[in-house]
């Protein structure tokens, strides 16, 4: 009789590469027109768009968002696909974990030897402007980063409860992830509005699916419903405050000016940006008072 298949004695290769290629497709989006670095405010050499340097992350404070997004959703792929392969083969999520981490530090040091070396980091020519923002990118990257090891954790796990918080937090950053994908093979200036419609409620639509196959029972699972429903609306609202506080050159790297525009901009997409909060609670509970009535009906009498 064999022995049973468990995690611990799995070999690590399958989920080294699970999470490798999990991280790499997340960042295909950067890569598409051969992976240059966008046109850098404060670059220290006239430099065209198209002769900039070969850089694995977009890094541009434009580009900020999309870049979170890419790095954070690598690990939440990568522990989605270790949940649903478990059951055929048991793998580890401590290794798919390593191998994202693995992806993400390659592209983070290449990227910014480039950023730096552009910026006068590394010979000392860089002022306090340079400074900042190589910085600012940088933990902005991590950030991504360390939440994409989260994001394994939490969709990786057997238990309903931690899983469907991470897909409900994965939501949003999803459908930015489909726009951009869709804007890297298409142009810079966006996307039909049919598809910008589509991508606003897609979130809702997950959301309110997640909800409606969590449950309440046990009641824990509430904090999933209330994260979920608070996720459609707060993240997007958030995102969009962090644009526009990083994509205007108004503000020149002035922190403090950054900082209030931001909060000025975040209630006023609060306030605008609820519809979906409700969309995706009305399908979660249409969706589990359905299960709740076939699950009745299929019980014996």
């Amino acid at each position: 009789m064999h022995a049973e298949n468990t995690p611990e004695k799995a070999p690590v290769w399958p989920s080294l590469l699970i999470g490798a290629a999990s991280a790499a497709v997340m960042l295909f989006p950067s890569w598409v027109g051969g992976g240059i670095l966008p046109l850098q405010n404060l670059w220290h050499t006239q430099t065209m768009p198209e002769d900039m340097p070969f850089a694995l992350l977009p890094l541009s404070q434009y580009y900020a968002i999309n870049i979170f997004v890419m790095l954070l959703l690598g690990g939440v792929v990568a522990g989605l696909v270790v949940r649903a392969a478990s059951r055929r083969r048991m793998l580890r999520a401590g290794a798919a974990a390593l191998g994202v981490l693995l992806v993400h530090l390659i592209v983070t040091v290449q990227s910014f030897t480039v950023l730096g070396a552009g910026h006068g980091i590394w010979d000392g020519s860089a002022g306090g402007r340079e400074m900042l923002y190589f910085a600012g990118m940088l933990g902005g990257v991590i950030a991504g980063i360390l939440l994409a090891q989260l994001g394994v954790w939490l969709t990786s796990r057997a238990s309903v409860t931690p899983v469907a918080l991470g897909i409900v937090l994965a939501a949003v950053p999803f459908a930015n992830w489909i726009g951009t994908a869709i804007t890297a093979f298409t142009t810079y200036m966006g996307y039909p509005q049919f598809v910008a419609d589509v991508l606003r409620w897609l979130p809702a639509v997950i959301v309110g699916v997640t909800l409606a196959w969590c449950g309440i029972r046990p009641l824990v699972r509430l904090v999933v419903w209330v994260v979920g429903v608070l996720s459609v609306w707060i993240v997007p609202a958030l995102f969009t405050a962090i644009m526009y506080a990083l994509g205007s050159r108004v503000f020149q790297g002035d922190l403090g000016m950054m900082t209030e525009a931001a909060t000025q901009v975040f209630p006023q997409a609060v306030a605008v940006m609820w519809q979906p909060a409700v969309v995706a609670l009305a399908i979660g509970v249409i969706g589990l008072a359905a299960r709740m009535l076939i699950g009745r009906r299929r019980s014996p009498e």
